[in-house]
């Protein structure tokens, strides 16, 4: 371990206890980024991925993207902003269209790192959010039955996993492509044959009205979630989706009383999940359902701009 990770270990873990020890990026094809800011050195590593289009990610984001893992060590803030001027320096000049964006993802808590971030031109796009692995509340009083869902649910499973998509177009960083209801039948059906821990919400007369699709995950090495939560078991609610008819009854809570109690019983040390800050419904849902940010990815688009 460099001297600079090891400083940046020891501030993460007096920014928030649940911050794991930082993961390199998995990509063979990183440049190094190595600045100097007040006599101290900070570093990091730039990527840039282009998604194919009419591949998965392009539905949460842009297909060409260029991501900054940053080390600033014990320089903090102004390490960081040393950090995104040079890379800002860097990208000067290239060609980087409209469906183009930089990302860094950092901790939530990190107050002076915010700042500096916002001061060149990134927004809080997503938070990655953790709850303990306690026994949820109630299902409260919403007139619904919640059930587990069955390959006889495609289509509405597709749907509402649709409407969702669509919502998070207007308040987070899903971007408008013509395959996305192929796309996201067929995330439905994957859902359903590996994971099967899918639920569906049911007025009656069996109208559905409501979905959650979570899946159990393992923060360890080549895994999406390695350098984000700590290693262990953990359930992750891969979406939730209320018609939007349904929304504000209860619908939601019902759903994740079912799918908490069940995650609960494979062992887990939390459950995680993603929700975007700019939305009006869903920080203020998840977080009386006892979850708290842990990571911020901050965005800005097009990535020169």
């Amino acid at each position: 371990m460099s001297a600079l990770e090891a400083q940046q270990n020891a501030r993460f873990a007096a920014l928030d206890p649940l911050l794991p020890p930082i993961a390199a990026p998995p990509s063979p094809s990183s440049e190094p980024l190595v600045v100097t800011a007040g006599g101290r050195k900070a570093g990091g590593l730039l990527t840039n991925v282009v998604h194919a289009p009419g591949s998965w990610p392009t539905l949460w984001g842009p297909s060409d993207l260029r991501d900054l893992t940053a080390v600033p060590g014990d320089s903090g803030a102004a390490g960081l902003a040393a950090l995104l001027g040079e890379w800002r320096d860097r990208l000067r000049g290239t060609p980087a269209g409209p469906d183009s964006g930089c990302s860094l993802t950092w901790p939530s808590r990190d107050a002076e790192a915010s700042a500096v971030l916002l001061a060149h031109g990134f927004a809080p796009m997503t938070c990655l959010a953790v709850r303990a692995a306690e026994p949820p509340d109630g299902p409260g009083t919403a007139p619904v039955t919640v059930r587990r869902a069955g390959d006889g649910d495609v289509d509405a499973l597709t749907e509402l996993r649709l409407a969702e998509w669509r919502y998070t177009c207007l308040v987070g960083t899903a971007v408008p492509r013509p395959e996305a209801r192929a796309l996201l039948r067929t995330e439905v059906v994957r859902s359903l044959r590996f994971s099967g821990l899918v639920w569906l919400a049911e007025e009656d007369g069996g109208v559905p009205v409501g979905m959650a699709s979570c899946a159990l995950a393992e923060a360890a090495p080549g895994n999406s979630v390695h350098g984000r939560l700590l290693p262990g078991r953990w359930g992750y609610v891969d979406t939730l989706s209320v018609g939007p008819a349904a929304r504000g009854g209860g619908v939601g809570r019902a759903l994740m009383a079912v799918a908490h109690r069940s995650l609960l019983e494979h062992d887990v040390r939390g459950t995680f999940l993603f929700y975007h800050p700019a939305n009006p419904l869903s920080p203020v849902f998840w977080h009386r359902q006892g979850y708290r940010p842990l990571w911020t990815m901050w965005l800005r688009r097009p990535a020169w701009s």
